[in-house]
This record gives C-alpha cells, structure tokens and sequence, in this order.
C-alpha cells in the first residue's frame, strides 16, 4: 500500500524495456524512477510482467519506454507505451516472468530431491521418557 504522501503527490516512473516477439518483457535496460519506494515496486513488477502487442495481437520484438503517472485527483495510474526501436533484441528470448518461473520451479525440484536425503525423522528422534 502506498503511503499517504503518494497518494497526494502526482508521481511518475518510466522503464526502458525489452521484449521478444510474443511482445513479453525480457528484461529491463533502466528506469527512471518516481520519489515512492512503493510506487516504483509495484510499477518494475508491472514493468516486468508486461505483454505489449498492437491492437489486433502481434507484436513487435524491440524496445520500448513503459511510463506509468499517478494522479492523485484521480487516484488512478495510467501507462504508456512508446516503441523506441523495433529489433536490436533477442526474438527468441524467454520472458522475464517465465525465466522466474523455471528458476522457483529448479529450486523447488532441488529442495525435494535434498529432502528425499534425509533421515527418517521417526528414527533419530528419541521418545522422551514419562515421569
């Protein structure tokens, strides 16, 4: 949640983007952030989660500018997309959000393969005696 500050001040965060040719962002270049710690969190992972595609689905492998303005008459955020240049990216990139995914799925696979390694709990535990 955003503090009360943010929600009186108008503010502003933009972020040079990548994407691929399913229009996913692949990774941020740099960002220009807004004086909000908060606002600037929830606007990268905005940012990251991202799919810009044209009005009838395609999309363009390039790179962008995502600006996102809090207005505080209107409580609202809107973001807007500038393509800076098409190409000069890897098309065939995984997105950021699926690179995310496939290493929380890799750490997961790890710490289930390390705990079938473990002792079997009811074998090193020594009941306690009763008085």
């Amino acid at each position: 949640m955003m503090h009360a500050l943010a929600l009186a001040t108008a503010l502003q965060a933009s972020y040079v983007v990548e994407t691929n040719k399913l229009g996913q962002v692949v990774r941020i270049r740099s960002s220009s952030p807004s004086k909000s710690g908060d606002f600037n969190t929830v606007t990268r992972g905005n940012a990251l989660q991202a799919f810009i595609r044209r009005p009838n689905g395609t999309a363009v492998a390039g790179v962008y500018r995502l600006t996102y303005d809090y207005s505080p008459k209107t409580k609202m955020v809107r973001r807007d997309v500038t393509l800076l240049h098409a190409g000069g990216v890897d098309p065939n990139a995984k997105g950021a959000v699926t690179v995310e995914l496939d290493r929380e799925a890799s750490a997961a696979r790890a710490r289930a393969e390390a705990a079938k390694n473990l002792p079997d709990f009811n074998k090193i535990v020594t009941p306690t005696a009763k008085p």
